[in-house]
């Protein structure tokens, strides 16, 4: 019985024949990508450095995962693009919290700060609304089964 069941939400995550959502989880991985470049462009201190690529890292994971699950016809994870989002708000409130020069993010150059800020906001909403399709896609792929 269990099996039938694992079977049934299986098939009900991995209709996704368009691959929607796929350029939404490339932007991801993207900013992700960005964030460790401009760490080593931009003059800033270590600790924001090493923020900015832990965080960079992350975003490019979760991008890149959501991107192969959706390349694969698979509804997208809810779970990844809500830590996209997470990490979004973070990259937002880092700078605000500990100041632009001071404290843990610390900022040399008003640049950086800016950059946070602003990809922070595109990866909160990019993050959000991949998963509110990826919710909506898994509706529709439920439905799909349970009508056949």
């Amino acid at each position: 019985m269990s099996t039938n069941t694992t079977d049934e939400r299986s098939r009900s995550q991995s209709a996704n024949p368009d691959e929607s959502g796929k350029g939404l989880s490339a932007v991801i991985a993207l900013l992700g990508l960005w964030m460790i470049i401009q760490a080593i462009m931009f003059d800033i201190t270590a600790t924001q450095f090493g923020n900015d690529v832990i965080i960079g890292g992350l975003l490019f994971a979760v991008g890149a995962y959501n991107y192969s699950r959706r390349s694969n016809e698979r509804v997208g994870s809810i779970a990844a693009a809500s830590v996209a989002a997470l990490l979004g708000l973070w990259l937002i409130a880092a700078p605000f919290m500990f100041g632009a020069d001071a404290g843990f993010t610390e900022a040399t150059n008003d640049l950086a700060f800016w950059n946070d800020v602003i990809v922070g906001l595109l990866a909160f909403a990019l993050g959000a609304y991949s998963a509110y399709e990826a919710r909506e896609e898994r509706k529709e792929a439920e439905n799909r089964r349970t009508a056949t």
